[in-house]
């Protein structure tokens, strides 16, 4: 329904009605879920130095939160791989993604980057979003939130899934506390 429906001259209960349409609609098109990892709570995941490393999230954290999702979306995680799968949103659909990690590194001054890569086969492609030093001490851990905008523009982003990777200029430890994301469905 759009604002086009409401007859010129209508008034009164039938267009109170027709807007509260309207404003439910819009109301589910947006919504959150929230993934806590509880793989590497207790066991962080080794890192290779300058190796790109999935960042595992098996969706069964304690604070995991599904509840507000929007209408027609089912899951934005496969729990056996921790990759955000898109499947669910149709083309034009927008999520903010928030990633809260800690990175451990062996040595001081390792350069710490973070992406998401996208897409598949030939239409691969990173979106690189983060890049620091840890130039605080080896062997001391460096809680990082960060947040990043994907949108679903085409039909490789929307068929394939979302990897979230970090590399360390040294070899290190991560435990990944786990991912939120925003998500604004396409109507």
């Amino acid at each position: 329904m759009t604002i086009g429906n409401i007859d010129n001259g209508e008034s009164g209960f039938s267009v109170r009605a027709k807007l509260n349409v309207l404003i439910d609609a819009q109301n589910n098109t947006s919504g959150f879920m929230d993934y806590n990892d509880s793989s590497t709570a207790s066991t962080p995941l080794s890192l290779v130095a300058d190796t790109w490393t999935d960042l595992p999230n098996d969706g069964a954290g304690a604070f995991t939160n599904k509840t507000y999702k929007p209408a027609g979306v089912a899951e934005l995680l496969d729990a056996t791989t921790g990759y955000l799968d898109f499947s669910d949103l149709p083309l034009g659909s927008e999520i903010l993604v928030r990633n809260d990690f800690t990175i451990t590194p062996s040595t001081n001054n390792a350069l710490l980057e973070a992406r998401y890569l996208l897409g598949s086969g030939a239409g691969e492609y990173p979106l690189q979003f983060w890049s620091e030093r840890l130039d605080s001490g080896s062997g001391s851990p460096y809680q990082r939130v960060t947040s990043f905008p994907i949108y679903i523009g085409d039909a490789n982003t929307k068929d394939n899934v979302g990897k979230m990777q970090v590399r360390l200029s040294t070899s290190g430890t991560v435990r990944n506390a786990g991912v939120y994301v925003s998500i604004r469905v396409q109507q």
